[in-house]
């Protein structure tokens, strides 16, 4: 009896639920699956805010200010033509730029899509209007990168640009979107990680409409860490505006702890037009510049130093005893060397010169002589020892070694041997050798801090935490021989007729060396390379 009584209960349910199932499958079918296809699920991303970069004392040179960007979501898309015609014209894009963004978001219909960046308040409420009869349309807040001083600092600072396809599937995996920006150089590249935040979002429902019904989950954003720069705004500002309509690079560094007050190169740019899609024409200008001017000159380009590596083969000699702070080499305008004329810059010559008068004349002849007696090895070994030929380790990409070159650099690089005509060359600063500035000025700081071997650095603070203190190397040269070159660097600026005579200062002892390299074609370069205070230097200038 009671196994009926369960039998007839069980089968009661299961017509029951039969019916149900019917009802809803057969005779409701089409109303549910209107309500299934207009109401939604989205993923709203809320972009985490970049951090700010400030200088050292504490100006803000870069942040992130509000704006408002248009966004598709493909899989709620009704009509893709109808939708494009609005795109093309609401948000003044071209049918081609339409379908490149329809083909990307049509393998991605779940992700938001972004259609136009930093749209302006009244295209945003048009967008917000529109999305109301255009599933698949949305406008959010975002942010928008400002360089608050133009080109100023650009160098450093570097730009933005969105990631590209290959980065994408490089970074996905550490938080990074299809969407999202990235460092293109400078401070924006290197220090990326930091500065980008994290991203945060929101799942909600959504109606037919787009209008949002229920929330579902939320992540709040985190912003980027804030970075605080060795650079000061108004020394950099200067450095910048000397540079105006010239080629060339400024360095201004700490003599004794490697920190960068200022670093200009120019021609430089505004990295403000690579976030605004009306200034793409000055985007392409910059690109296709000849002159380069994303390239940071002071750590990207290297150059023969001429004369101002002349402090270095000084050291040398003393160091290896080759010569003597007394030795003398007479310098009649020219020196032969075999079939050979090597000429000093001054034809009449300089006479009797020692290592102080020859550093102070910027004597070739001297050095001529000097390098004749060097061994190019012993040469190289010690301006390794200086940061010839290598890289500073500064905290910004694409810092090249430049060249240093030797017996085995030579067979290595031009299958030939060493020749001592070459050493000639060598110790006025020319033939194979090449520097960037900023080797420059590391081996002219170690004159001006007597003996150690800084660390360049452009970082101070990221976010509450100092980066505290860089400690350089200590070099093993007798302070007897960097005296002797530090006196010599002394005289060049502050004797009447040394070469770096307009250098000097009223208020300060400057010491330094000027420095000219011929090159192939076009102008010679120009150097001047130097220290202030002498007694006890603060800046080390390039």
């Amino acid at each position: 009896m009671r196994i009926k009584v369960f039998i007839s209960v069980l089968s009661f349910a299961l017509a029951f639920v039969l019916c149900g199932l019917f009802y809803i499958q057969i005779i409701r079918h089409a109303e549910y699956k209107i309500m299934s296809e207009e109401n939604r699920l989205r993923v709203v991303p809320l972009v985490a805010p970049r951090g700010s970069i400030l200088d050292r004392n504490e100006n803000v040179m870069v942040k992130d200010e509000l704006c408002f960007n248009a966004y598709i979501y493909y899989g709620q898309i009704k009509d893709t033509k109808e939708l494009s015609k609005i795109l093309i014209k609401v948000l003044d894009i071209s049918s081609g730029e339409v379908d490149k963004i329809m083909q990307f978001a049509k393998y991605r219909p779940y992700i938001p899509i972004l259609a136009a960046r930093d749209i302006g308040v009244e295209k945003a409420v048009r967008i917000e209007e529109l999305s109301m009869d255009y599933p698949g349309l949305a406008a959010n807040v975002s942010t928008r990168r400002e360089y608050i001083y133009g080109k100023v600092g650009g160098n450093i600072l570097g730009y933005l640009g969105l990631i590209n396809r290959t980065e994408f599937e490089k970074l996905k995996h550490y938080g990074y979107r299809v969407n999202d920006v990235v460092g293109r150089g400078g401070i924006e590249k290197y220090y990326d990680n930091y500065l980008r935040g994290q991203h945060g979002g929101k799942q909600v429902e959504v109606d037919h409409k787009g209008r949002e019904v229920l929330t579902f989950g939320y992540k709040e954003p985190l912003p980027g860490k804030d970075i605080c720069l060795t650079i000061d705004l108004g020394l950099q500002k200067f450095c910048d505006g000397l540079l105006v309509g010239r080629k060339g690079a400024i360095v201004v560094m700490d003599s004794n702890d490697g920190a960068i007050y200022a670093m200009a190169s120019s021609p430089t740019f505004d990295p403000n037009i690579f976030m605004n899609p009306k200034r793409q024409p000055e985007v392409r200008q910059v690109l296709g510049n000849k002159q380069y001017p994303l390239m940071n000159r002071a750590i990207s380009a290297a150059y023969p130093p001429g004369s101002v590596f002349k402090a270095v083969v000084g050291l040398t000699g003393l160091e290896i005893k080759k010569i003597s702070e007394f030795t003398t080499f007479t310098c009649i305008g020219f020196l032969k060397i075999g079939r050979r004329t090597a000429k000093c810059w001054n034809p009449d010559g300089h006479g009797p010169q020692n290592i102080r008068e020859a550093l102070k004349n910027s004597c070739n002849v001297f050095f001529y002589n000097l390098g004749l007696i060097i061994d190019v090895d012993d040469l190289a070994n010690f301006s390794s020892a200086c940061g010839v030929g290598k890289r500073t380790g500064i905290d910004l990409p694409e810092e090249i070694e430049g060249i240093l070159p030797s017996r085995k650099w030579k067979l290595k690089n031009l299958k030939d041997k060493w020749y001592q005509g070459e050493t000639v060359n060598y110790a006025i600063g020319q033939g194979y050798l090449l520097c960037t500035p900023l080797q420059v000025a590391r081996f002219m700081s170690i004159f001006a801090n007597k003996g150690v071997l800084v660390v360049p650095h452009l970082v101070k603070k990221i976010g509450d935490v100092e980066m505290g203190s860089y400690e350089g190397e200590k070099l093993p040269f007798s302070q007897s021989s960097i005296t002797i070159i530090r006196e010599g660097l002394k005289k060049v600026v502050n004797d009447e007729r040394g070469t770096g005579a307009k250098a000097r200062q009223q208020d300060f002892i400057v010491a330094g060396k000027t420095g000219t390299a011929q090159t192939t074609k076009g102008p010679n370069h120009g150097w001047f390379a130097g220290f202030a205070p002498y007694e006890n230097s603060k800046l080390t200038v390039v």
